[in-house]
């Protein structure tokens, strides 16, 4: 009897070991709302040091963080300094973690801190905890860099965020998983306004650059998260990215964005990148759908099976609104700097829905695809609906295009749109690129097969004039004379029975 007691209190003291829970109230924070508790918070997480899988409770309240810790250098400045091994855990909406009035709003950009911050750091998990990082009262002043964001961490591995939500992001973004590492998971959580709308009715307008989700690690989960700017009209007077990656293997799935532009934004700017999958997910109410941005080779990249909404901004210029963009197609000078260094291959743009429906095409204009640089590539059994300029936009680069085919895809209910000297298609194709350069790849070996293009009415004429600007057609084709013989479609089902497809030479 005597042995099996020792073993049980033997149990019990290492089960405590390896999850010792570190109240914060124990440590003297307050949670009223009003009391700063940074100091006391930072000895819970310093205290969790002793122990081999602390967890962090914060129990029903309102934590006021109040004051932060200014480094050498303003881009790691905190309020509070993770370290391995942590779970920070709260009673769902009972526990809030707050951001202090006017932290950040002074014109000195070292008046600028995360909240958490965590370098070289690995298995660590933020879970049931509400992050209000008070934007409306930490504004960002005019011509002043704030960087401020609810989680910032640089280098690791295994960092986890569940059933979280973080609202009110005044600062560049509102989590940023940076430097080189693997292991993100951010699963069921909610984000809510960040950029130039941070929950108030004053923009903050000078907050030019903004995503809710930054990450450059490779492995990324990105699963079953609600993304919302909950003034779309104020969001989308300014750049507000939804979720940014910049690893490979990344799996991004199920996950609603509403408000944003883009909602995605798939880039090689560190490294190259490949073997990411984006699918399933709703984007709604948003400028632009999924965007490129490429400045390494990028390859085996996976696009399916998600809807799209566009809509515009009243408080915008008119713009060219776009669901799935490769973009800095025709443009003279190729480098890092413009996006444009690298070409694209093995690119799989699959099963999505794309619509126009909360447009106003008196205003802009709306395009499906726009594509270029691609290799290898297949769009198919997408459909687009409701486009005013192009179902899908291909643009000559110095990269070219080559072997890409898009089958089974459903183009319909085109409108008209008011600017008179655009040309409108179901599918538009244009190289001026190699018109001015010789020796570039030019596009080849493009195939449509089996398409559709239904509900619009269009005119073809043989010969495009001035005239016949502004007006419709079934496929407008403008690339030099090599290029022509190397477009092919192929039973294909125009909405009057007949291929109508306008080639214009350019050289």
């Amino acid at each position: 009897m005597k042995l099996i007691i020792s073993f049980c209190l033997l149990f019990l003291l290492n089960f405590q070991a390896f999850s010792q829970i570190v109240d914060v109230k124990k440590f003297g924070a307050r949670g009223d709302g009003k009391t700063d508790d940074t100091r006391a918070i930072q000895a819970a997480i310093n205290a969790g040091n002793a122990y081999s899988k602390p967890i962090v409770y914060f129990p029903a309240g309102i934590y006021l963080i109040g004051s932060y810790t200014v480094t050498p250098v303003y881009f790691t400045n905190y309020c509070l300094k993770i370290h391995s091994g942590l779970t920070f855990k709260g009673e769902g909406i009972k526990s809030v973690i707050k951001l202090g009035d006017h932290l950040f709003d002074k014109r000195d950009t070292m008046a600028n801190a995360h909240i958490f911050y965590g370098e070289d750091i690995k298995n660590v998990q933020f879970t049931r905890l509400i992050i209000d990082m008070n934007g409306g009262k930490n504004m960002v002043p005019e011509n002043i860099i704030k960087n401020n964001m609810a989680l910032f961490v640089e280098n690791g591995n295994n960092i986890a965020l569940t059933r979280m939500t973080i609202k009110n992001c005044s600062g560049q973004n509102m989590i940023a998983i940076r430097g080189t590492g693997h292991g993100l998971r951010i699963e069921k959580c909610i984000f809510y306004n960040g950029g130039n709308y941070v929950g108030v009715p004053t923009p903050n307008k000078y907050q030019i650059d903004f995503s809710f989700i930054y990450t450059t690690w490779d492995s990324a989960t990105i699963i079953d998260n609600h993304i919302e700017q909950q003034n779309v009209d104020i969001a989308l007077s300014n750049y507000t990215g939804g979720i940014e990656m910049h690893g490979s293997y990344g799996y991004a799935v199920r996950n609603t964005i509403i408000g944003c532009y883009p909602a995605f934004f798939i880039s090689s700017t560190w490294h190259p990148m490949e073997k990411t999958i984006v699918t399933n997910n709703k984007i709604e109410k948003c400028l632009k759908g999924i965007s490129f941005w490429v400045c390494y080779p990028l390859n085996n990249i996976t696009i399916s099976n998600n809807t799209i909404g566009l809509t515009h901004s009243r408080l915008l210029k008119p713009a060219l609104l776009i669901g799935i963009e490769v973009p800095n197609g025709n443009i003279e000078e190729y480098s890092l700097k413009n996006a444009n260094n690298a070409a694209l291959s093995n690119i799989s743009i699959i099963g999505n829905i794309i619509t126009a429906s909360m447009v106003d095409t008196s205003k802009d204009k709306t395009a499906g695809l726009v594509l270029h640089s691609l290799k290898n590539s297949r769009i198919e059994s997408n459909k687009v609906i409701g486009m005013n300029y192009g179902g899908v936009v291909l643009q000559g680069s110095k990269w070219g295009m080559e072997r890409v085919i898009f089958h089974k895809n459903q183009f319909s209910n085109f409108k008209a749109n008011k600017d008179e000297k655009a040309v409108a298609a179901y599918v538009v194709i244009t190289d001026t690129y190699t018109g001015t350069n010789k020796n570039s790849p030019g596009i080849k070996k493009i195939f449509f097969t089996n398409n559709t293009f239904t509900g619009t009415k269009h005119t073809s004429p043989l010969v495009l004039t001035k005239q016949q600007h502004g007006k419709f057609f079934g496929a407008f084709i403008a690339v030099p004379a090599r290029s022509l013989n190397e477009i092919h479609f192929d039973k294909n089902d125009f909405s009057d029975k007949s291929e109508k497809i306008v080639s214009v030479r350019i050289d």
